[in-house]
């Protein structure tokens, strides 16, 4: 008998992973409009935090509802739209990809006006420029994992309390770092 992986899995963080962002982005480009662009995100973006092994990538274009269009060639890739995930925000296209039924990526997409992937933005950069803050997400999000190991939803909630610390956080250190004329990754 073959053990079951938990739901919600947090590992220690890993280089395969921008490897495996830079090969998803590759997958990806001939498939989303010309002008797209198509980043790293989330935890597994942030080197040493330790994360759920899902590659979130961040995609910007002018033209967001192409990529849900009929015959796009995101659904020949494997991902699945999901439009109950961020449900509140119609500016935020949701797909998932599952590998042998294992959650592999989440692909954002978004208008290029939407304020939102600048809020990731700011959220992976803090992280990186703030190791003090990167440990105690860590250490929340290790112990909502091992609380909540078959409910991302109740695994969310348990670290939301930080998670939220730690984006307002995010967003007046950039807006400081913007105002300052300072390059707001470092």
């Amino acid at each position: 008998m073959t053990e079951q992986r938990p739901l919600v899995e947090v590992v220690e963080w890993t280089p395969d992973w921008a490897v495996r962002f830079a090969a998803d982005a590759a997958e990806l480009a001939p498939v989303l409009p010309a002008d797209a662009t198509i980043e790293h995100i989330g935890s597994t973006s942030v080197p040493g935090l330790p994360a759920k092994p899902i590659i979130d990538l961040l995609v910007t274009t002018a033209d967001p509802d192409s990529v849900l269009g009929k015959g796009s060639g995101v659904f020949g890739l494997g991902y699945t739209y999901n439009p109950k995930y961020f449900a509140d925000d119609p500016d935020h296209i949701f797909f998932k990809r599952d590998t042998d039924g294992v959650r592999t990526e989440h692909l954002h997409v978004f208008h290029v006006r939407s304020p939102a992937p600048q809020a990731d933005r700011d959220f992976r950069d803090y992280l990186i420029a703030h190791p003090d803050a990167a440990r105690r997400y860590a250490e929340a999000k290790r112990a909502a994992a091992l609380a909540h190991p078959d409910s991302r939803a109740d695994y969310g909630t348990a670290k939301e309390s930080v998670l939220l610390e730690f984006t307002r956080a995010a967003r007046r250190w950039a807006a400081d770092r913007r105002s300052s004329g300072a390059d707001p990754r470092t």
